[in-house]
């Protein structure tokens, strides 16, 4: 494909092409069933290997501990940027969940309690109002009345707190790098493979360093967030500026802005709405790894549903996990009416009251519920009393579930291993490895030509050379195998919603709900069910990965011509036949596109995974961050980030070349 998404020659199946498919195939079960048992091309040789971890983690430690640049050392630089970004956080930890405490120096202390739980609530329902409606503002008051009703409030505040910093950094660098690949075309294909990495890279993979470089607890996991959600935020800026009308900027120019000016005054709030949903995305992506960093100490929900998933007592899992999840739908909700409020145009100029008016709300609710909650100590913090222990019914209910259908669930369980999993398994890691890279190289070929080819044989290739081949071989099994599942099931709930209302109705609120529940969330039930291993993984990532498949299906439905349904009904062609033979063909690309979508969640979801028990790529990542073994873990994430991007390049190919064959806009175009 060609850099303006433009289809080369060798991407449709010409006479030629199809002489080049029969050699690949030739070539690939020549490399697939010629090698013996014993040969060197059926499992790598472990003397072809290179040990980089080991070389890499103690490049990292030496930065860590010994490194210097000019005169401070390297630790000091880092322990110092986080020591800068904890002051934000901390302040806010103590204003809304923790309180402060000051020591004084006869030995005495005095404790400033936190914001009242009924003032924080009261400014969230008020701004969701302001910039919502009447059902936004309810919803996100009962999500603060199930913090406090269930007695998590201050674990709750926590988790705000860490998603409210993190994307505040998040946003304002992800702002600056995107103006930067902006002004300059070179630095932002120079960063568009960086920000591919920091996307696929899991996020286990990221905590190993982060210990290193800033120690153990919040402020770590912080980091961790930022730089894992920054990306999105960069790319939509980029990408918003880009669009922004050449007119703006003329006026820009004629009005005698400044460098300066231009960007922060013109070109940036004329992309506000575009630039407020990458605001948006930077939120789901901050709260989808609240329960990852309490790994290493960030706390919050995140630490409750840990601490109750390694305990065994799922009951309080749900209510954390649910809490996570209601938290990421109205922070969701409310970036998002932010982003599509319009402008208010006054016919007079309007008063100081009039342009301020929602502080005046929010200042009065905060000095109203404050002064109230000394008066009334329940409106300050929720008694003991009253709090509803949902946990402990939860466990119950659960333990009965487990115990009467015990049977029936271990024996669909079994089923599926034995007849579905397992062979898959065996056959993919029983695949010789030449076979394997001789695959990808000759698919990428055929897809795009031979850049696409080596990528995809470098990627494997430096993958076996690591030493991490059959480790890559189960985790790739396992996102296959997911795969295919979410996208049929996709595929089939999409038809349906396109074609029946009511079921379209139901789904989208469905998909938009799902993909706003982090995805540590989806491990709760399948745990409860199914208890742990590669099963309960396969189920969880089907779970996390259908939703693309489903919204792209009924969009790609959708958007075939009325014109030629028409001409298909006029050519006397039944529904089946219309849906088989004119909307599924024409919308293919975009499918492919939702396919795509649905093979990136996969491999997100795919580390989490380790979590409960699968044993490739993902627990290296997961064991790492136990030992601190910072070149494994990295290593092993640029191993899943690097067949996530061999994946999403030969897809996107592939949807390309069934545009062309359609007659249809390339979906790949911009993105």
């Amino acid at each position: 494909m060609g850099e303006n998404g433009q289809i080369t020659s060798g991407m449709y199946f010409s006479g030629r092409n199809l002489i080049m498919t029969a050699i690949g195939i030739v070539i690939v079960l020549f490399c697939t069933l010629a090698p013996s048992a014993e040969s060197v091309f059926t499992k790598f040789p472990k003397a072809w290997t290179i040990d980089l971890a080991t070389p890499l983690g103690d490049f990292l430690k030496f930065l860590a501990r010994k490194a210097e640049i000019g005169p401070f050392k390297f630790s000091q630089i880092t322990r110092g940027f986080g020591a800068l970004i904890s002051q934000p956080y901390e302040g806010l930890k103590g204003v809304v969940a923790t309180g402060f405490t000051l020591y004084h120096e006869e030995g005495g202390k005095s404790v400033i309690p936190p914001m009242a739980w009924t003032a924080v609530t009261a400014v969230f329902t008020i701004v969701a109002h302001h910039f919502g409606d009447r059902k936004l503002a309810i919803g996100t008051f009962a999500t603060f009345m199930f913090f406090v009703v269930f007695g998590i409030w201050e674990n709750a505040m926590l988790t705000l707190t860490l998603v409210t910093v993190s994307v505040l950094f998040a946003t304002f660098i992800g702002l600056l790098l995107g103006l930067w690949g902006y002004k300059s075309q070179r630095i932002n294909r120079a960063l568009q493979p960086v920000y591919d990495i920091m996307q696929t890279l899991p996020l286990f993979s990221y905590l190993v360093p982060m210990i290193l470089f800033f120690g153990f607890g919040p402020i770590a996991s912080l980091i961790a967030t930022i730089v894992f959600a920054l990306p999105p935020m960069a790319r939509v800026t980029t990408q918003s500026l880009q669009e922004v009308h050449t007119s703006v900027k003329e006026f820009g120019v004629m009005s005698g802005c400044s460098n300066r000016q231009m960007n922060w005054q013109v070109l940036i709030p004329a992309a506000r709405k575009s630039l407020l949903l990458g605001v948006n995305q930077v939120i789901m992506l901050a709260l989808s790894v609240v329960v990852i960093s309490s790994l290493i100490g960030a706390g919050g929900l995140g630490g409750d549903v840990l601490k109750a998933l390694k305990s065994l007592r799922i009951g309080d899992a749900v209510v954390a996990g649910v809490a996570v999840t209601l938290m990421a739908i109205v922070l969701d909700r409310i970036s998002y009416a932010i982003a599509m409020r319009r402008p208010i145009h006054w016919d007079i100029a309007p008063t100081w009251m009039q342009r301020n008016w929602l502080l005046v709300k929010v200042l009065l609710a905060l000095v109203g519920f404050t002064g109230l909650s000394f008066l009334v100590p329940a409106l300050q913090l929720w008694p003991d009393a009253w709090v509803v222990q949902a946990g402990k019914s939860a466990n119950q209910m659960i333990s009965w579930i487990s115990n009467n259908f015990h049977e029936q669930l271990s024996g669909f369980r079994d089923l599926f291993i034995i007849y579905l999993l397992k062979p898959v398994k065996l056959f993919l890691t029983g695949l010789p490895w030449i076979g394997v890279i001789a695959f990808f190289g000759t698919l990428g070929y055929l897809l795009d030509g031979w850049k696409l080819a080596l990528l995809g044989i470098v990627i494997f290739l430096l993958i076996a050379v690591g030493g991490y081949w059959t480790k890559a071989m189960i985790s790739l099994y396992l996102v296959v195998v997911s795969v295919v599942f979410a996208t049929f099931i996709g595929l089939l709930l999409g038809i349906l919603g396109a074609v029946n209302k009511p079921a379209r109705v139901f789904l989208i609120a469905a998909v938009d709900t799902l993909q706003t529940m982090p995805m540590f969330v989806y491990l709760i039930p399948v745990v409860m069910l199914f208890s742990i291993g590669d099963f309960p993984a396969f189920v969880a990532i089907v779970l996390y990965a259908v939703t693309p498949a489903i919204r792209y299906t009924i969009s790609a439905l959708d958007r075939v011509k009325p014109s030629l349904i028409e001409g298909g009904l006029m050519s006397g062609c039944s529904g089946w036949q219309l849906m088989t033979q004119i909307k599924l063909p024409l919308g293919l690309p975009t499918m492919l596109m939702g396919l795509n979508q649905v093979i990136m969640l996969a491999f997100g979801m795919l580390v989490i995974t380790a979590l409960v028990g699968t044993r490739g790529l993902e627990e290296i990542t997961l064991v790492a961050i136990a030992r601190v073994q910072a070149g494994d873990g990295l290593l092993a994430g640029l191993a899943i980030a690097g067949m996530a991007i061999v994946f999403d390049r030969y897809v996107r190919a592939a949807s390309a070349i069934a545009a062309y064959r359609m007659g249809v806009p390339n979906p790949n175009k911009g993105v």
